[in-house]
């Protein structure tokens, strides 16, 4: 049975929690010990600014890409990627770099597959929303590029 003591730890534990998560902490663990509350906590990690070029503009934390009143929702994984191609655009960006983004610490062989998968999916949503930039990929990797006017 638990005690008033113990029920209002807990309540406080919670309300810790939903707190820290709320400023982009993740929490590992909440608890009592020693009557004293212990959290484990790891920093909050960097978000990604909006980005903006040839006309898009993107919102890593929303998943948001807009172009000219459109607006396209991405998935995390097609916004990762599309950071880093706006980031370097009308430059190749090595399959290695964009898999190293997604998947750290993850065989860049094995994950190939599922790189072509997101960027697939994004070439489609790029087209749908601006007819003017496109995905090319090549051996190596892959180049954002806007038309020119």
């Amino acid at each position: 049975m638990l005690n008033v003591d113990t029920l209002d730890a807990h309540v406080h534990a919670g309300r810790l929690r939903r707190l820290l998560e709320s400023y982009g902490y993740s929490v590992a663990s909440v608890g009592s010990a020693s009557g004293n509350l212990v959290t484990v906590v790891a920093p909050p990690a960097p978000r990604p600014e909006r980005i903006s070029a040839g006309g898009l503009h993107l919102d890593p934390e929303l998943q948001l890409l807009a172009f000219e009143g459109r607006v396209v929702r991405l998935t995390a994984s097609e916004t990762l990627v599309l950071h880093v191609l706006l980031l370097r655009a009308e430059t190749i960006v090595p399959q290695r770099e964009l898999i190293a983004a997604l998947w750290p610490d993850t065989d860049p062989a094995v994950c190939k597959n599922r790189l072509y998968a997101h960027v697939f999916t994004l070439r489609r949503k790029l087209a749908s929303a601006c007819a003017d930039v496109a995905i090319h990929g090549s051996r190596s990797g892959y180049r954002l590029a806007f038309k020119a006017a």
